[in-house]
């Protein structure tokens, strides 16, 4: 079991690497400055653990496991984190004001919201139905049957659409003037008189 695919398997394999139980696992991970308790070791090995596992539970288990910390969090269906964003941050950070403080520290709260939205938001495009006439339908379900029924007729017309009211005309944007409309008529006649040539 060199690469682990479930949590379970990391715990395995750190167990193995270690030959150490959940409680030997705990202590040794302790004494090299890493945090995870016998408990939640022997949970995720008799597949009883239905927590999400925080960053300093899988960097423990990946170095007992003496796998990367990306194995480990990949094993645990979590994305990989970067490094630590306060190693990243600007010399002088730590001289802010307090306002300037907490703006920082809400703006990345905004971002990380964002981020975690826009995956969620990912994962239902997938499940949205790529035909329109089926989401026209779930979307008429939800406002009521009146309206489905509306649209079940239109559907039996042939064409799927929704028929126009007889005064529809009425209800046009235009209201202007109708000589150019008048015009065009009289310019389609002749066409189609030209086109039937004379009588013989």
């Amino acid at each position: 079991m060199n690469q682990p695919h479930s949590l379970s398997e990391l715990v395995e394999l750190a167990a193995q690497y270690r030959d150490a139980s959940g409680l030997g696992l705990a202590q040794l991970a302790a004494k090299n400055g890493y945090q995870v308790t016998a408990t939640t070791i022997n949970q995720i090995r008799q597949g009883l653990y239905k927590s999400k596992p925080r960053e300093g539970t899988l960097r423990a288990l990946a170095w007992l496991a003496g796998v990367s910390e990306e194995i480990a969090f990949t094993a645990a269906g979590q994305p990989v984190p970067g490094p630590p964003f306060a190693e990243e941050l600007p010399p002088g950070v730590d001289n802010l004001s307090p306002k300037s403080r907490k703006i920082v520290i809400d703006m990345a709260r905004v971002l990380v919201d964002l981020e975690k939205n826009a995956d969620a938001s990912n994962d239902d495009d997938q499940e949205q139905p790529t035909d329109i006439s089926s989401a026209r339908e779930r979307r008429d379900t939800r406002a009521g049957q009146k309206t489905k029924r509306r649209l079940k007729s239109a559907d039996d017309a042939g064409d799927g659409n929704i028929p126009l009211p007889d005064n529809w005309q009425d209800l046009a944007a235009y209201t202007g003037p109708t000589s150019h409309q008048d015009r065009e008529r009289e310019w389609s006649e002749r066409g189609e008189e030209s086109q039937e040539g004379p009588e013989q």
